[in-house]
């Protein structure tokens, strides 16, 4: 009955994100018809319809990602993966704001999506896996980008003014939530093409947190500018984002989220998050002939101050980085069967780490004093090609090959040697250098597409993988990661039917984890191998159907049976916190001529908590729904229940220094939203 249920759910469900345009695949809008790789996509109008509290619940909805909640903004990445953390977490998933990095390559932060402006976003694109050879540090097992809104596609609509406001929103609800976002335009009334666009938006939110001294504020402000210099075309923009978090930690204890009075409680009050990040960046783009050519130079600055609730020591975390780079690409299109795309990228960019621990020591070496203390200046330079070539009417075959070489310069400010079980290097320099190739292979035809998609990803290691050390680690002793990735998928749409299938494998090697004690292990390598499934289905003028449902292995290929934390990670086990079934669905229907429901399934199968398999999750099931009412074609108002059942369940659970933990989802909670769009609300589906 149960393998029945999930074939019927398998051949139904489908995307609420298939799109016609991908403009991540090749840094430029081409039909998602031709890309070589697996791709999707959610659009404004789902985006708004959604109203995320939480970059996961939106990213969420694309297949393959699971991306776990912490406690507030915080999160854990998991996208074709298991859930991944510390340096291995951070590095491994590319996040992109208008094809940027919004982290330096080695710079990067496990909790970064909450940085990235979903308020602003005309829509995000995810590539699951390596992506293209246009990008390279970081984009292991997968790429999101989020694409701001432009001034100058909203132009092309409503009355002609000065200035307006395109948008306004705002939400209340349970737990203190409240939030308000404008967006203000300005344009040229009589020459709309030719004189500058503006666009300026800021959104502010809310929340008292559900559990005890768990609450936050998070503000978001975007600057837009879309013109021309003479004959080059510009699109900048600004974005700026601060969050002031006060933490809930983990719940401790088997099946300590079962409990509703245990849930609420928070045993670590004093721990907090508080992030500024500022980025700036402009496209400048000119045509000659066939070619076109892009640069985008491009800076930033991020500074966080965190206290590590999630380590017995309870230490002091401040980091900053500032820095900035130049983005490269010529185009070459002399014919319609060829198009070639080559360029240069180089990011530099000034970081520090400081760590001191006020806690008195803990078991585990966990030692009172200053950890760390270290500034790190480093140098990403990359050389990229891709070309496709239509050798045959329905045929189109895409290869690319990208060189990078990361140099870190390391400075030390703290005396050398061992405290407890952290070792502090002296300085040193050292060099990273990749080279990953990507072919593919795609057939178009009639209504659907077929690819076979062969790649190869690489990352150099983070900073803390390399200069936060542990006594059981050596200096210099790391390596590039890599990931050979292949995939072969179709993707097809009909009158009422539109989905994909998609089947996977990829070996990493030289990988590194942290084991249930805290401590690293190196060198170690993984497998991962699924099927993916997405679609979307109208089976009526009223009904549809979208989601997505995978199924995937990631195991262990290699052995620890020494393991510092007493597990035992043995060649072909399954890797913890990587569950095998995963499945979102969602079904809308028109109750009236202006008002429409959505009912969303979101499952989660059972997963291992620790290496050994001797901790385990039991998975989950959770309904949300939402209704959305049309008043007037400009102003929509909108009722969500999220966790309609009230169901107890862990976004989080791991077992770490000798105890279960977890993060207990939130309960039942409810919001109502207004919506108001100056042209025309988006009518009901």
């Amino acid at each position: 009955m149960i393998a029945r249920a999930w074939f019927l759910y398998l051949m139904c469900a489908a995307p609420a994100a298939a799109q016609d345009i991908i403009v991540t695949a090749e840094r430029r809008a081409q039909d998602a018809k031709g890309v070589g790789a697996n791709t999707a996509a959610l659009d404004v109008q789902a985006l708004v319809r959604l109203g995320a509290h939480h970059p996961a619940e939106a990213l969420n909805r694309l297949p393959g990602v699971a991306i776990h909640r912490g406690s507030g903004a915080e999160s854990l990445p998991a996208i074709r993966s298991p859930v991944l953390t510390g340096g291995q977490g951070a590095g491994s998933f590319l996040a992109l704001e208008d094809g940027v990095p919004i982290r330096a390559p080695g710079f990067a932060n496990i909790n970064q999506m909450f940085e990235l402006s979903l308020d602003f976003a005309d829509r995000v694109e995810l590539t699951r896996g390596p992506g293209s050879a246009l990008y390279g540090s970081n984009a292991v097992h997968g790429v999101v980008n989020v694409i701001t809104r432009s001034p100058r596609h909203a132009s092309s609509a409503g009355s002609c003014a000065e200035e307006s406001i395109e948008r306004f929103q705002a939400e209340i609800g349970a737990f203190g939530r409240a939030s308000a976002g404008a967006e203000l335009q300005t344009r040229d009334c009589q020459e709309a093409r030719r004189q500058p666009r503006g666009i300026f938006a800021l959104a502010q939110s809310h929340e008292d947190g559900w559990r005890e001294q768990a609450g936050l504020d998070l503000h978001r402000a975007l600057l837009g500018l879309d013109g021309t210099f003479g004959s080059w075309s510009i699109e900048a923009r600004l974005t700026a984002s601060a969050l002031n978090q006060e933490t809930a930690g983990f719940v401790e204890g088997a099946n300590a989220y079962q409990s509703k009075a245990r849930s609420k409680q928070n045993a670590n009050p004093e721990a907090f998050r508080d992030s500024k990040a500022v980025r700036a960046q402009a496209t400048l783009t000119q045509a000659f002939g066939d070619f076109e050519v892009r640069l985008t130079p491009f800076a930033r600055d991020v500074q966080t101050d965190l206290l590590l609730h999630f380590f017995p020591s309870r230490a002091l975390e401040i980091t900053a980085q500032r820095g900035g780079g130049l983005q490269s690409a010529l185009f070459w299109d002399p014919r319609a069967d060829f198009s070639l795309i080559a360029g240069a990228d180089w990011d530099r960019t000034s970081g520090t780490v400081f760590e001191f621990q006020s806690r008195p020591t803990q078991a585990g070496g966990f030692t009172q004093g200053l950890h760390y203390n270290y500034a790190v200046d480093a140098d990403v330079a990359a050389l990229f090609a891709q070309g496709s070539w239509r050798f045959a009417p329905d045929w189109r075959l895409i290869a690319g090959l990208r060189g990078e070489r990361s140099v870190y310069r390391y400075d030390n400010q703290a005396p050398v040697g061992d405290v407890g079980r952290f070792r502090r290097p002296a300085d040193r320099t050292d060099t990273f250098e990749s080279l990953t190739p990507k072919i593919g292979l795609v057939r178009t035809s009639g209504a659907g597409a077929l690819w076979l998609n062969l790649a190869q990803g690489a990352r150099a290691p983070q900073i803390t993988d390399l200069y936060s050390l542990q006594t059981l680690q050596q200096p210099g002793a790391q390596k590039v990661e890599t990931i050979n990735s292949s995939e072969l998928g179709y993707r097809a749409r009909y009158e009422d039917l539109q989905f994909e299938v998609t089947a996977f494998a990829m070996e990493k090697k030289n990988s590194a984890f942290r084991n249930a004690d805290g401590f690293t292990v190196p060198f170690a390598r993984t497998s991962h191998a699924g099927v993916e499934v997405a679609g979307e289905w109208r089976a009526n003028a009223r009904l549809s159907l979208s989601g997505w449902a995978s199924y995937a292995e990631h195991k262990y290929a290699f052995s620890d049976v020494v393991s510092r934390a007493g597990e035992s990670i043995r060649d072909g086990d399954d890797i913890d916190t990587a569950p095998r079934r995963l499945a979102n669905l969602t079904a809308t229907t028109a109750l009236g001529r202006n008002v429409d429901f959505d009912l969303s399934w979101n499952h989660m199968g059972a997963y291992r908590t620790n290496g050994d398999g001797s901790r385990r999750y039991s998975g989950h099931d959770v309904f949300d729904a939402r209704a959305r009412w049309a008043v007037t074609p400009q102003v929509v108002l909108g009722l969500a229940v999220r966790n309609l059942g009230d169901t107890r369940y862990a976004e989080r659970a791991d077992f770490a220094f000798g105890v279960d933990r977890y993060f207990p989802a939130e309960p039942r909670a409810v919001s109502m939203s207004l919506n108001f769009k100056a042209t025309s609300a988006a009518p009901p589906r």
